[in-house]
């Protein structure tokens, strides 16, 4: 009679061993559709995705998606072979992003953070993320530029496109965050196995002893 009741607690064992096992098959997946797709997730973000506009002034941009754009400030560049150079810092100019679409304009947030920095090999292109924008509607805008007091001295370059500095950081947070979470997931199915462990063993031994009571 006792050993009857023992084997099926068996199966208790088996499982508390599956558990953790696919707990640990699922965080490698989830860290494995989090990886980026390199180089081509890199390549998306590279500066030659941006467009180069000299302001004062003002050119057409497009915005392919929904999503976080910015605005970077050259003082460092390279248009067409000619080559700019300018104070580190950007200088104070106004600017305005206008849908060809529906003539609204987006919003250009103010977002100079003097470390937010791109720049090539060769240190032809230097430059400075000033102002991010968030893209509802993709498609063709006009973006446009000029300095309070309508000077027109100096021309500078500006860049608008992909938010690199963003792209990068997700690049190389949503492995890390995936990694976390899974880690997470497979310590609650450890805890869970060793619980069931713990629990069907202590029950076996309570039957082994009232068996032996019984004899």
């Amino acid at each position: 009679m006792s050993e009857y009741m023992l084997k099926p607690t068996r199966w208790f064992y088996v499982l508390a061993l599956l558990i953790p096992i696919f707990a640990c098959v699922g965080t490698v997946l989830l860290v494995y559709r989090n990886v980026p797709n390199l180089p081509g997730a890199l390549e998306i973000t590279g500066i030659d995705n941006l467009t180069q506009v000299i302001v004062p002034g003002s050119a057409e941009v497009y915005f392919p998606k929904v999503g976080g754009y910015a605005v970077y400030y050259e003082h460092r560049s390279v248009i067409e072979g000619e080559k700019y150079v300018r104070g580190k810092y950007p200088p104070n100019i106004n600017c305005q992003l206008t849908s060809k679409a529906t003539g609204a304009d987006t919003i250009l947030v103010p977002d100079y953070v003097e470390g937010n920095m791109y720049s090539t090999q060769n240190q032809e292109r230097e430059g400075v993320l000033i102002k991010s924008i968030i893209i509802k509607e993709p498609g063709i805008y006009k973006f446009s530029c000029h300095y309070p007091g309508g000077r027109t001295d100096p021309q500078i370059v500006l860049a608008v496109g992909p938010n690199i500095i963003w792209e990068l950081f997700n690049i190389a947070a949503k492995p890390v965050a995936a990694l976390t979470c899974g880690g997470f997931i497979f310590i609650g199915a450890l805890s869970i196995s060793i619980l069931i462990m713990g629990t069907v063993a202590y029950k076996r031994q309570r039957s082994k002893d009232i068996s032996a009571q019984q004899i």
